[in-house]
């Protein structure tokens, strides 16, 4: 199974501060996947740098 995130910058564009607020609470939000994938690619691409290292 992939593990691709279909969430891109676009999906929040042109929200208010009291809805990004909202989003920032709730765990299954636009802005929480986000996040999720900004750990994901770091995570991919730390382990893709260790490899050649060694």
């Amino acid at each position: 199974m992939s593990r691709s995130i279909h969430t891109t910058q676009k999906d929040l564009k042109g929200l208010t501060k009291t809805e990004l607020a909202e989003q920032f609470k709730d765990p299954n939000s636009d802005l929480a996947t986000l996040a999720k994938k900004s750990l994901l690619k770091k995570k991919v691409l730390k382990g893709r740098t260790k490899k050649t290292e060694q």
